[in-house]
C-alpha cells in the first residue's frame, strides 16, 4: 500500500453529524478529502415507562446487551441520571455487537463479558447462548428505535430467557437537500460514498432525485459496512462497490482502497 493511496480521491460519509471523526481522520490520513452528508439524526428519547422498570429492578438483571455504540451512550446516560455510583448496576455481566460498542462501554470503564466475533446482533446471540446458559435468565437488550426484533426474539425462544426490550434512542431520516455539502456532492460527486446501516441507504434513496450528481461529476462507488447494510445496497439496485468488513476507521479505509482499484 502506497503513503497516501487515497491520494486526490472524494469521499462521502454518511453518518450521524459528530460521528465520524475517527473515520474522517484515517481516511484523511491515507490522502482523501472527506465530506459529510448526515443523513440520520440520532435522539436519545427512551421509553420512558419501560426504562423506569428496568432501572427500579436494574440489580436483578443477569446480562445486558448492547446493539450499538448509541444504545450504551442512551442507556448510561440516563442510568447515570438516576444513580450516582456506577457500582448500582449490580452484578449484570455485558455483551456487546461489534467493536464500536465494545468501545463506548469501556468509556465508562467497564469491560464487555462477551464481543460478539461478527457485527452482527444475532450472531452475537448465538455466540452468547453457544458459551453461557441464559435459560431462566433475566436480560436486557438496550437498542434503538429501528432494531431487527430478531436477537429478543432468539434469546427468548431458542434461549428461554426472560428478555425486556429497552428502546434508548431513536435514528430517524435527516434531509440535506439544502445543506452546501450536498450542493458540493451535485456539482462535484465523489469516488466512494460510504453507508454505515440500511436506514443511511433508505435515506438516500429517499432523498435522491435532490442529491444526484450534476452532469461531468464523478458517480462514487458505494461502500457499505457490513453485511446487512450491503444487502440493503443490493435491494435499491445499485452497485455495490466494496464490504467494509467491520465499521472501524481502517477496515473503512482498505474497502475503499479496494473498490477503487
Amino acid at each position: 500500500m502506497s503513503k497516501l493511496p487515497l491520494r486526490d480521491r472524494l469521499v462521502v460519509l454518511t453518518r450521524p453529524e459528530g460521528r465520524s471523526a475517527d473515520w474522517k481522520a484515517t481516511l484523511a490520513e491515507a490522502g482523501a478529502a472527506v465530506i459529510e452528508l448526515p443523513l440520520l439524526e440520532i435522539s436519545f428519547e427512551p421509553d420512558e415507562d419501560t426504562l423506569a422498570d428496568v432501572l427500579d429492578t436494574i440489580g436483578e438483571y443477569d446480562w445486558i446487551i448492547f446493539t450499538s455504540a448509541n444504545g450504551v451512550r442512551g442507556f448510561f446516560d440516563r442510568f447515570l441520571m438516576r444513580f450516582s455510583d456506577i457500582r448500582s448496576i449490580g452484578g449484570a455481566r455485558f455483551a456487546c455487537v461489534g467493536p464500536a460498542t465494545e468501545k463506548a462501554l469501556r468509556s465508562y470503564h467497564l469491560d464487555a463479558d462477551l464481543v460478539a466475533a461478527q457485527p452482527d446482533a444475532v450472531a452475537l446471540g448465538r455466540e452468547l447462548m453457544t458459551k453461557f446458559t441464559v435459560e431462566n435468565q433475566k436480560l436486557v437488550v438496550a437498542t434503538g428505535n429501528l432494531a431487527d426484533p430478531a436477537l429478543p426474539r432468539l434469546l427468548m425462544d431458542e434461549g428461554r430467557a426472560i428478555v425486556d426490550i429497552l428502546k434508548v434512542y431513536s435514528t430517524d431520516q435527516k434531509s440535506i437537500a439544502e445543506a452546501p455539502e450536498a450542493a458540493e456532492f451535485r456539482r462535484r460527486g465523489a469516488d466512494a460514498i460510504v453507508f454505515a446501516s440500511p436506514s443511511a441507504v433508505e435515506s438516500f434513496m429517499h432523498q435522491a432525485a435532490s442529491l444526484r450528481p450534476e452532469v461531468g461529476a464523478r458517480h462514487p462507488k458505494v461502500i457499505a459496512v457490513g453485511p446487512t447494510t450491503a444487502d440493503a445496497v443490493r435491494r435499491t439496485g445499485i452497485p455495490l462497490g466494496a464490504t467494509a468488513t467491520a465499521p472501524t476507521a481502517k477496515a473503512i479505509r482498505d474497502a475503499i482502497i479496494a473498490a477503487l482499484g
